[in-house]
């Protein structure tokens, strides 16, 4: 698809597929920030906004991310034009729900049984094992992932979400706190093909319970 800013929410949907295939065209400074606007305005339980995002676009660094003891050898992310990292923090998760909540109670914005089970759930939430505490803030994470997967349709970009890597090596690699947990790679790009991918997905029948 070429560059356009003129894209509706459907068009971007429908046109989204994994793309593993990259020009050598660099991804600018621009679209990057472009995405990420898009990525901070998704929602997020009470707006929590738990994602840490670190792009890479290190040509040699690149390359590392295609290697056996990254990725298992997807050699394809050497070609992106960049790799964001996608990060949860979980400990910040907890914290920001925290304030929401007390910031609901005290200004009255959410009352009685509502904000009681608000409250519970955030009590939960901050006594819960660290996998659950991840798991939560994880799916948060995904649903501001999505909104750059789409946003990079009207840059004239192709995504792909990867989740098969080596944590700690990212980690050690790129020096990030090891209070966060990654969630997934996002490999972004030019595409190489212009070819409109089918999408293989469940019927409407198949997917609405009755």
């Amino acid at each position: 698809m070429s560059n356009t800013e003129h894209v509706g929410v459907m068009d971007a949907i429908t046109g989204r597929h994994s793309v593993r295939a990259f020009t050598e065209e660099p991804v600018s400074t621009e679209q990057l920030d472009a995405l990420f606007q898009a990525a901070r305005l998704a929602p997020s339980s009470l707006n929590s906004q738990p994602w840490r995002y670190k792009a890479v676009v290190d040509k040699d660094m690149l390359q590392l991310f295609a290697t056996k003891d990254v990725s298992r050898t997807q050699t394809w992310l050497a070609q992106a034009g960049a790799i964001i990292v996608c990060c949860a923090d979980t400990s910040g998760y907890v914290r920001d729900s925290q304030a929401s909540a007390f910031y609901y109670r005290e200004n009255d914005l959410i009352t009685g049984d509502s904000m009681d089970g608000i409250e519970d759930y955030v009590e939960r939430e901050s006594s819960a094992a660290a996998s659950a505490q991840f798991g939560a803030a994880a799916m948060n994470v995904g649903i501001s992932i999505s909104f750059m997967m789409l946003r990079a349709i009207e840059l004239g970009l192709g995504t792909c979400w990867v989740g098969m890597f080596n944590e700690q090596k990212i980690k050690e690699m790129l020096n990030i706190d090891s209070g966060l947990r990654i969630v997934g790679l996002l490999a972004v790009g030019h595409p190489a093909s212009d070819e409109v991918v089918e999408h293989n997905r469940k019927s409407l029948d198949e997917i609405i319970l009755s």
